[in-house]
């Protein structure tokens, strides 16, 4: 496979229907599904699975690129089924590149997650009705979006036959064109943004080498940059003791006081963690006191620097 200039991204436009995909596994009423969703047409696939092995995915994604064909790009998160051996030979094999998205940030996989909420709302919709699921899924590949058209007529060029009166015209293959989609997702995407930045402040990037705290099971721990991933926002960063991991900025905060590094932060073959305190916490500078007080509380406090020079 060529690899493109700039790598596909979350936010990337696709210029062609199935160009990139996102999967994701979820469960609803004690079954596990499989869901697979293309960013061009916002079509989705959702397959019922035996079980949730890697080999059983790799098989139903198998028989959906079979229908579909193969995409450039296939997003997901870190879930076992998707970091296992057999699944890496899987996208080398069917030749496409397979994305993860951070971990504990399930928002850098958001087509995924958006098309489990579709699914799992249209399931309980049918189940409420009375109505046949595949039918209600039927209904959502032919409902047109942004006033555009249908993510059937987007990916496959047709409308699907539903129990919707249609004429034989409306269900010749028709291209619709690549130009106002593209036009359409641009308009949605500056949007979003601008919607997204009225409560957000953009999270200024991290350097290799920068020392931080890191979020790691609910516990902020010090760390440094080891690398900047291609995915944006995420970073591979590594703890005292030796330990990398992957996460997005959001859980990345940088170091207040100047932190003095104690001893560089590289694993070695020999290295022995102290049977008294496994990670060595980083050093931070004190304040000097000699122009603060001392509260009733204890608490050290500086005075405004007009009172300083009395």
């Amino acid at each position: 496979m060529s690899n493109p200039k700039e790598p596909m991204v979350e936010g990337t436009i696709p210029s062609r229907p199935w160009e990139m995909v996102a999967t994701d596994l979820f469960q609803w009423e004690q079954n596990n599904y499989l869901v697979v969703a293309d960013y061009y047409s916002r079509y989705i696939e959702v397959v019922k699975l035996e079980n949730t092995t890697s080999r059983t995915v790799v098989n139903h994604m198998k028989s959906i690129f079979a229908r579909h064909g193969i995409p450039s790009v296939v997003r997901s998160d870190n879930g076992p089924q998707y970091t296992a051996t057999e699944y890496k030979q899987f996208a080398q094999k069917w030749n496409f590149e397979h994305q993860t998205s951070s971990p504990y940030y399930p928002k850098s996989n958001g087509l995924a997650e958006k098309a489990v909420q579709i699914v799992k709302r249209l399931l309980s919709k049918a189940k409420q009705d009375g109505k046949d699921p595949y039918l209600s899924l039927l209904e959502y590949r032919n409902t047109p979006i942004g006033n555009v058209a249908s993510p059937a007529q987007i990916l496959m060029s047709r409308r699907l036959r539903s129990h919707l009166p249609t004429t034989p015209n409306q269900l010749q293959p028709k291209v619709v064109d690549p130009e106002r989609m593209k036009e359409k997702f641009e308009e949605k995407q500056r949007k979003q943004k601008r919607y997204y930045d009225r409560g957000s402040t953009e999270l200024p990037a991290l350097q290799e080498g920068e020392a931080v705290r890191v979020q790691v099971q609910n516990k902020w721990k010090p760390a440094v940059i080891k690398e900047k991933l291609e995915t944006p926002r995420s970073y591979i960063i590594q703890t005292p003791n030796g330990q990398r991991f992957r996460r997005n900025r959001n859980h990345i905060r940088k170091q207040k006081y100047g932190v003095q590094i104690s001893r560089q932060w590289e694993p070695t073959e020999n290295f022995q963690p102290d049977s008294a305190r496994e990670v060595r916490e980083e050093q931070v500078s004190e304040p000097s006191t000699e122009q603060y007080y001392k509260t009733r509380s204890g608490r050290l406090s500086k005075p405004p620097e007009r009172y300083q020079a009395c």
